[in-house]
């Protein structure tokens, strides 16, 4: 039923919301302590992470469902290429930052094995703000991405038609999130790139005067 699949999605979205909010993370780090949790906070949202979303993923699939459409060969074969694409992106926004900093891997690595923390408030130094590759073409890349995958399902369901929609939105709305945070952080340098770089619309960077210009210079 569309109605256990929304809830199951809005209770996973409201724990992993609650997870990155800089409230429950000073919260946490008043219990633990700002080193224990320089070195352990970012390893332990990873695996929480892992285990609310695959727990998500197996209630959800164990909900009742019946198919409204199933398209033929020539939509359901484009609408594949297409989430392909996002896996892509997906894998090229990755591409510029350490894999093991952003899972939580050598924050705890480092303390274990010295002693010693560094960065922010779950170990991750001030890292630049990227603005090359597909952080060039939109400032969301990880989240069109996500957008992409969800929305160009070609089955149409009961079920996945809610969760695309309730997915779709909580993209739009991490999208606006991150892009205020990144503004504390990054001030006028971020501002710039706002005004440079559309937040998920590639066609707005596709159609850009001073990008078409470019274009016609190669």
């Amino acid at each position: 039923m569309p109605l256990y699949t929304a809830l199951i999605f809005l209770i996973f979205a409201l724990l992993h919301s609650l997870t990155v909010s800089g409230v429950f993370k000073r919260a946490v780090a008043k219990l633990i302590g700002e080193a224990r949790m320089r070195a352990f906070y970012r390893l332990g949202f990873t695996i929480f992470s892992v285990i609310i979303t695959a727990s998500a993923v197996y209630l959800i699939k164990t909900v009742p469902d019946s198919v409204i459409y199933a398209p033929p060969v020539w939509v359901s074969v484009p609408a594949r290429l297409v989430q392909i694409a996002g896996v892509l992106m997906m894998a090229a926004a990755f591409r510029p930052f350490d894999a093991r900093l952003f899972l939580g891997i050598s924050q705890a690595r480092e303390y274990l094995r010295t002693g010693r923390t560094a960065g922010d408030i779950e170990g991750i130094p001030e890292i630049p703000l990227v603005t090359a590759g597909v952080y060039g073409i939109v400032r969301h890349p990880m989240y069109l991405a996500g957008i992409l995958i969800f929305l160009c399902e070609p089955v149409i369901t009961e079920n996945n038609i809610v969760l695309r929609a309730l997915a779709c939105a909580y993209f739009v709305w991490g999208s606006y999130i991150e892009d205020r945070r990144f503004a504390g952080g990054s001030g006028e340098e971020h501002r710039r790139y706002r005004e440079r770089v559309p937040s998920l619309n590639p066609l707005s960077w596709l159609f850009k005067q001073e990008n078409i210009d470019n274009a016609r210079r190669l």
